[in-house]
């Protein structure tokens, strides 16, 4: 997808161009309209995306199905009716419509009904469930049709879409994900987050209890590799995947073992490299550049739990 702009009145125009950012479909204005006000900005990261698509005059879009992803559209105002996998759902601001790729759809964009929509790459959310679960994915991952964007769990995880969007826009020099690893890491938390805040089919799976025979050992393996990996592209999906044990159960075994979380207990370990790194640091480095080398995404979250641990800020101590 990269990076692309367009707009257009041109229906055929229309249709080719969003075709190109996601697949083949048949585009048909409401009856008696005869052109479209077509605006798309569309940015791509990885395995991950967002569009804002916005037709202007009401239309009738049916795409083939999408087969290598996924999408999650978040109309911004007015409302669509979306037919996929024998399912329908009336879809507003406040109720998503999330399309898997085995099949095809029929959506009825009213007027004035802009949207935002998260694209994730196939094998990006098989690769994030089978850490999350802890064994590969043996089977089609199908989302419901209708996402709630009303609860907690979803509200976080739109911020971060948003978040997302906003860094996207930036040229990627200028952007926190020019840097690979604070984008994969991104990629790898929102998909995780999306399994998590919406139903699909292995939903039940993942909310079975977590068990492991030996969480103290699986703890101290988790740490030791914690802490000499710590300054890679690490993620708790990593040492979950490479532990042979699910994200859920490396969770649990930590809070009885340690009552903490693998991911405050990451977090720790970075800011303890981060304070050794603003302390040695040379002339004409900057607190952010030291953040992001170490896999600190949110400026302002990293400042606040830098001087919750040692008591000052991160400009306080490069300034030593």
């Amino acid at each position: 997808m990269g990076a692309v702009t367009i707009r257009t009145r041109d229906v055929e125009q229309a249709r080719a161009e969003v075709g190109r950012v996601f697949c083949a479909h048949r585009l048909t204005p409401q009856s008696g309209v005869h052109s479209v006000q077509l605006r798309m900005a569309a940015h791509r990261v990885g395995g991950v995306g967002v569009i804002d698509l916005d037709y202007g005059q009401a239309v009738r879009i049916q795409p083939t199905p999408l087969e290598t992803f996924y999408l999650v559209q978040i109309p911004r105002s007015g409302g669509t009716v979306v037919r996929h996998a024998g399912r329908s759902v009336t879809s507003t601001p406040d109720v998503a419509s999330v399309l898997s790729p085995y099949d095809a759809s029929d959506m009825q964009w009213s007027a004035g009904s802009p949207h935002r929509i998260f694209y994730a790459d196939r094998r990006t959310v098989d690769r994030e469930l089978s850490r999350l679960l802890g064994r590969p994915v043996d089977g089609p991952v199908r989302f419901d049709i209708g996402m709630t964007m009303t609860t907690p769990t979803a509200r976080a995880w739109a911020r971060g879409v948003d978040f997302l969007a906003d860094e996207l826009a930036h040229p990627m020099d200028a952007s926190l994900f020019d840097h690979p690893q604070v984008a994969a890491r991104f990629e790898q938390g929102l998909i995780a987050q999306l399994l998590l805040a919406h139903r699909h089919t292995y939903s039940d799976l993942l909310a079975e209890p977590p068990r492991h025979p030996a969480p103290g050992r699986l703890v101290r393996q988790a740490c030791a590799l914690i802490t000499d990996h710590h300054g890679e592209a690490l993620t708790v999906g990593d040492v979950a995947e490479a532990l042979r044990v699910s994200v859920r159960t490396l969770q649990d075994c930590f809070r009885r073992e340690l009552q903490t979380t693998p991911t405050a207990y990451l977090r720790a370990c970075r800011l303890y490299a981060a304070h050794r790194a603003l302390r040695a640091t040379v002339p004409g480095v900057s607190v952010t550049t030291v953040a992001l080398q170490h896999g600190f995404v949110h400026l302002g979250r990293f400042a606040a739990d830098y001087r919750a641990r040692f008591g000052e800020s991160p400009s306080t101590t490069l300034r030593r």
